[in-house]
């Protein structure tokens, strides 16, 4: 029991683990004499582990020494676990030897605080060292603490909204005018849009240096192109039986997608020009916004989740028959689909009608629930940031796609799977739609498959490289 152990240990194990231990003896030679203190430590060793066994498939604990028992190797030179000639099977719930035991058959229920101590060692685990972890308590705490200062903020917003409502100063006019909300839409698509692309660029510059940048394992092309190299190469491997180790040097660099620039040029006005006259022609929100009591905190988190959640109804429908129907297709939302890999800036890439159903899909939403100005500028903020994310090309541990558990939010890498294979993941921002009428891909094991998981294949190399540049 000394040196048993039979894979590498999880720091919740407490009892010995489920696989197979050979225990090999030399106490008994090839004439068959066996000295009798080596019989006597090697019989000790096998009462011991059957006494380490038994308690924990009873629902006891095992002892602190079980653990240290686990981490131990056996090895060819170890004095007790050398010899060829005694040999004891051990596996859960089964105790067999080839001289002495028959068969000793233990119960596998385990006890439930078992379980639940396993539980809790995991999620302090992931709170530790897990990054999506770490996001989630900020935007749980962040989210908690509007809940419990709620009555705080909400005397703080009335005091806000009749600044908005009555001030002369030059954020509170220009909130007034009807050119507000889509005016405030265009700055933050252009921000996060921007802020995407220089990630593209430095990622791109770096490999065109010959190094990997440390954004590189976040880039979903990348990630694509590496695990598709690494199936080619495992392939050869099993055709040639020679071993291959994948290098980043030797994975071939993607070619980005060009710039979407005729989004400055075109869709930027085909968007405002028709907003702006109808702002000229008939303005209305000077006199919409006085009815509008204070808002509150509960109000704005409720207008925000209700208009994200029947936007995404309608957009689910509308992009479901633009993709089942060829003529729509064709002349609707084929400009969308031009770039198999997306990047930021494809969020714009929108015919003429697309943006009509887009933008008229939101003001449905936002006007069936009547949700507050106050309310509607930060939806704006929150959707375009939700819109840029979807078609981005990245995967960071704070997107909503890892932060939201269960997998209940579309985000990056299913939305990227939809360009590249054009079929499945109609929801914009949810799932729960796609998700019940299957239109989703099954976890087959194959490279379109793997690239949705969160934990994909990324190339060793490209995480060395990142930790010896941190101790650089």
């Amino acid at each position: 029991p000394q040196n048993i152990s039979a894979h590498r240990p999880s720091p919740i194990a407490h009892h010995i683990p489920h696989q197979y231990f050979v225990l090999k003896s030399p106490c008994i030679s090839e004439k068959g004499h066996c000295p009798p203190i080596t019989m006597v430590k090697y019989l000790s060793s096998l009462l011991a582990l059957a006494l380490l066994k038994v308690p924990a498939a009873c629902g006891f604990s095992a002892p602190s020494f079980a653990i240290k028992a686990n981490s131990r190797k056996i090895t060819s030179n170890d004095p007790i676990l050398s010899s060829s000639t005694f040999s004891l099977k051990i596996r859960r719930p089964l105790l067999e030897s080839r001289v002495a035991l028959n068969a000793v058959t233990l119960p596998t229920a385990e006890p439930a605080y078992d379980k639940i101590r396993e539980a809790a060692l995991k999620t302090w685990y992931n709170v530790r060292h897990n990054a999506v972890w770490h996001w989630r308590l900020v935007f749980g705490s962040f989210f908690s603490s509007l809940f419990i200062f709620r009555q705080a903020i909400d005397q703080q917003l009335i005091g806000f909204w009749h600044y908005l409502l009555t001030s002369q100063a030059l954020p509170a006019l220009i909130f007034r005018t009807d050119s507000w909300e889509w005016c405030w839409a265009i700055t933050c698509f252009s921000v996060y849009i921007h802020a995407f692309g220089l990630a593209d660029r430095a990622v791109k510059n770096a490999d065109q240096k010959g190094h990997t940048h440390q954004l590189k394992k976040y880039r979903l092309q990348d990630r694509y192109e590496a695990d598709k190299f690494r199936r080619k190469n495992e392939r050869k491997q099993k055709a040639d039986g020679a071993v291959i180790e994948t290098q980043s040097s030797e994975i071939p660099p993607v070619v980005q997608s060009k710039w979407h620039w005729k989004a400055y040029v075109s869709e930027f006005w085909v968007y405002a020009l028709p907003l702006i006259i109808w702002d000229v022609v008939a303005p209305r929100r000077h006199g919409r916004i006085g009815g509008f009591a204070p808002p509150t905190t509960m109000g704005i988190l409720g207008g925000i989740t209700g208009g994200l959640l029947i936007y995404d109804i309608l957009f689910f429908c509308g992009h479901f028959l633009m993709h089942k129907i060829p003529f729509l297709y064709r002349n609707v939302h084929a400009k969308h689909h031009i770039s198999k890999e997306v990047r930021a800036c494809d969020i714009v890439r929108l015919s003429i009608g697309e943006e009509v159903l887009e933008v008229g899909f939101s003001i449905i939403a936002l006007n069936v629930l009547g949700v507050h100005p106050v309310a509607r500028s930060i939806y704006n903020m929150v959707i375009t940031f939700l819109l840029t994310e979807l078609h981005c090309g990245f995967d960071f541990p704070w997107t909503p796609q890892n932060v939201v558990p269960f997998g209940l939010a579309t985000g990056s890498r299913r939305h990227h799977y939809h360009h590249r294979i054009g079929k499945h993941y109609y929801q914009k921002f949810f799932f729960h739609v796609d998700r019940i009428f299957g239109l989703f891909q099954r976890d087959d094991g194959s490279l379109d498959g793997d690239s949705l998981k969160a934990d994909t294949y990324i190339p060793p190399s490209w995480q060395k490289e990142d930790m010896q540049r941190g101790a650089s």
